[in-house]
């Protein structure tokens, strides 16, 4: 609705910011193909009895943000992409030529395989503007060359942070090493960034769906955001342990846990943001379940937890 002065002379319209969830799940999603954890067994209960809406289904975690008005920016681009992108009308092709995309750029928050492998879906464009570390530039120009092979279909223009796309200001902030396992070098300061995204207005939300650590830095980068997504991985620091999936803990695998007294719940709790929610969640996490304890626990706190195709509108 368009507001207006009281001389009925039209005011300027506020421009606001959307953010669409396309995915919330860990690699793999739930269900993961190869899982028979309690998650992902009642995800596959819920395809097959054809329940709306599903609440235990979740592709790989990504999100996309836009001004109103403006073409929506790509965040992290997992292999499920292209059911996403058909799932989501608002992201149909844009104007009158027979083939455009609806993104102005991809930012990637880190390499990791379910956070970049979607970019191969995107060849059949014309070009790609993608904002991302030096690491991760590194890491798909090389180890995992998905840069290379993609400019032989398209052309790709490398942009660094801090970086404005229209109307929203894109900023990162190194969050620690953490390679993925396919890289053939040491860790670097920014194999993770968290990173946030600034409306002209001043709205801001941040995005950090992996978290190796919680610190000051972190905390700083955060302040006087509407709100943050933040890592959801896993809800405990044995939990693939104690399904004999792999002898990793959280921690060693870059993912600070939800639950427990030094976990990102009780921190989040404290941090006077108006919504907080979790993403990039695991298939093995309990609080996916909307009946558990867990979940419980995370609303009393205050916290969300994200789903496919949850809209926000700052």
């Amino acid at each position: 609705m368009q507001l207006r002065a009281k001389a009925n002379k039209p005011l300027p319209l506020l421009l606001l910011m959307e953010v669409l969830v396309l995915g919330s799940g860990a690699g793999g999603g739930i269900p993961q193909w190869n899982c028979l954890c309690p998650n992902c067994v009642r995800a596959r209960l819920e395809i097959k009895e054809k329940k709306e809406p599903f609440s235990l289904r979740r592709t790989q975690s990504s999100i996309a943000v836009r001004a109103v008005g403006e073409k929506w920016v790509l965040l992290n681009a997992s292999i499920d992409l292209p059911t996403q992108l058909s799932r989501e009308p608002e992201l149909a092709p844009p104007g009158i030529e027979i083939r455009s995309s609806p993104f102005s750029a991809v930012v990637l928050t880190d390499a990791q395989i379910d956070h970049a492998s979607g970019l191969l879906s995107l060849r059949e464009g014309k070009d790609i503007e993608l904002l991302c570390s030096e690491s991760s530039w590194d890491l798909l120009s090389n180890s995992y060359p998905l840069i290379r092979i993609l400019s032989s279909y398209l052309e790709i223009k490398k942009a660094t942070f801090p970086f404005k796309i229209g109307s929203l200001l894109f900023n990162a902030l190194n969050l620690g090493r953490s390679v993925p396992p396919y890289a053939q070098r040491e860790p670097r300061p920014d194999d993770v960034i968290a990173v946030s995204i600034e409306e002209e207005s001043g709205k801001k939300i941040v995005y950090c769906p992996a978290l190796p650590e919680i610190n000051p830095q972190l905390e700083e980068f955060i302040q006087e955001s509407e709100c943050v997504f933040i890592d959801g991985t896993f809800w405990s620091e044995n939990e693939l342990c104690l399904w004999n999936i792999k002898e990793k803990k959280a921690s060693q695998m870059g993912h600070v846990p939800v639950g427990g007294e030094n976990g990102s719940l009780n921190w989040l709790s404290s941090l006077k943001i108006t919504r907080k929610i979790y993403i990039h969640i695991n298939n093995t996490n309990p609080m996916i379940d909307p009946d558990s304890a867990q979940a419980k626990a995370v609303a009393l706190s205050g916290v969300e937890i994200a789903y496919d195709g949850m809209k926000l509108l700052l």
